[in-house]
């Protein structure tokens, strides 16, 4: 999107340091843009900063009223092209919203990732104690994720949503009081209304979280659990008991071109089109002669890889070993799709029919490699792979359908699961300094 004006909707009730420092950050990193402060009640009443030529509105309740009432009364008024509904315990960074609006090309709804979040927009970067501190890890953050953005079917912090979605799906829910739940609510209807929604892992802003309902409890007003558990049950009537699980929205996270690269390990006498084959035998005619566990690619290089039937040839320790590599040259945002023997099945099968016929076709087949000489070292249940895939470091792993079009065959004894590189972290995150 071009020439496109924010209106940055920021309810607030008391904190007015904190709200102070939101705005200058604002007023630091962003251009074109209005600010409208809802005061939900705030003792005394909030009294508007200089912001220089950028407009600011205060619209005054009496009253606090919630996140959703308020945000829905700026939205109303609202002059800007983009809606960005912003907590007061926000610190935005250098490029933020230049990064986020030009995602509004692809997406409709698009949010930041930062340090207190729910699900894929929650990320771990640096240690950092100032702004200047916070803007330089936000930076490397950014230059290692570059184009890196999540389909999701909702997100919660610091949201630009394209002012039009209102018109035709309506506000924010106003029965999510005081706050948490309408921002999830909101994405799921734009989802369902055909809108994308999205994450952008290539930028970062700082997030002290839950101040609202810190000051909520030392009043007596209301207690986050409580309203965490309502709101869920709000939230589980209509998109399912398992809402929290579907952040996700299943799909490609990067849109690869031709010049992609994207590899197919242990592709023995399968070779796949748009792939570099990759084998360690000569025999097959691999376009590439190596090691999966030594690949020629550095890290965060490569687009896709699919493994089809070979991590079943390494010992445990070595497969952990090719998973970990995998996912270091994986771009982030990118997916590894392997696929072993499922032992389940295969055990399954055999005890149906324990004769020793069957247990000489169980080794010559599935103990002993029927396609090439390379013996099976390791077998794997469903579960198993899953599990080796996150404990190296994949995310979102999900099960693959045994028709997936990359299979060999549909056969019902073997089991395959995708996972996604998440995005790099810079520095190991000790602490937040909360007087950012």
């Amino acid at each position: 999107m071009e020439n496109v004006k924010l209106s940055i909707i920021i309810p607030v009730w008391n904190g007015a340091e904190m709200t102070y420092e939101a705005i200058q950050a604002i007023m630091d990193n962003t251009e074109d843009y209005e600010i409208i402060i809802i005061d939900n009640g705030s003792e005394p009443p909030f009294k508007a900063p200089f912001t220089g030529f950028n407009d600011l509105t205060v619209i005054r309740n009496e009253s606090n009223l919630g996140f959703p009432v308020a945000a829905n009364q700026g939205i109303k008024v609202a002059k800007g092209d983009v809606v960005v509904l912003y907590n007061n315990d926000v610190i935005c960074t250098p490029g933020w919203a230049d990064r986020l609006v030009g995602w509004l090309d692809e997406f409709d709804i698009i949010a930041p990732c930062t340090n207190y979040a729910a699900g894929i927009q929650n990320i771990t970067i640096g240690t950092y104690s100032s702004r200047d501190e916070l803007d330089s890890a936000a930076e490397e953050f950014t230059h290692s994720n570059e184009g890196l953005c999540y389909d999701v079917n909702f997100a919660t912090i610091s949201m630009f949503i394209k002012k039009k979605i209102f018109d035709d799906i309506g506000y924010l829910d106003e029965t999510y009081w005081p706050s948490s739940g309408e921002d999830i609510d909101i994405g799921f209807r734009a989802r369902e209304a055909g809108y994308r929604v999205g994450v952008a892992g290539d930028v970062y802003v700082h997030h002290d979280g839950s101040k609202t309902f810190e000051a909520l409890h030392k009043a007596g007003l209301a207690e986050y659990e409580e309203v965490a558990d309502q709101n869920d049950k709000h939230l589980a009537e209509r998109w399912g008991d398992d809402f929290w699980n579907n952040q996700r929205y299943y799909g490609k996270t990067r849109i690869l071109g031709e010049d992609a690269i994207r590899l197919n390990l242990g592709c023995g006498n399968f070779p796949m089109k748009g792939f570099i084959n990759v084998d360690q035998f000569e025999s097959v005619h691999p376009d590439l002669l190596a090691d999966a566990t030594d690949l020629p690619y550095g890290p965060n290089s490569v687009d896709e890889i699919y493994c089809g039937h070979m991590l079943e040839h390494l010992s445990w320790d070595e497969g952990l070993k090719a998973l970990s590599h995998w996912l270091a040259i994986l771009k982030p945002g990118c997916e590894a799709k392997v696929v072993v023997p499922d032992f389940d099945v295969l055990a399954s099968e055999y005890l149906n029919d324990p004769t020793p016929i069957k247990m000489k076709y169980f080794n010559d087949y599935f103990i002993y490699s029927y396609v090439q000489d390379s013996l099976h070292r390791y077998f794997y249940s469903a579960g198993l792979l899953k599990a080796a895939m996150e404990q190296s470091g994949f995310k979102d792993v999900e099960r693959l359908p045994i028709d997936h079009p990359y299979f060999v065959e549909p056969v019902p004894w073997q089991c395959g699961f995708v996972g996604v590189k998440p995005p790099v972290s810079t520095r190991v995150r000790e602490d937040i300094n909360n007087d950012l």
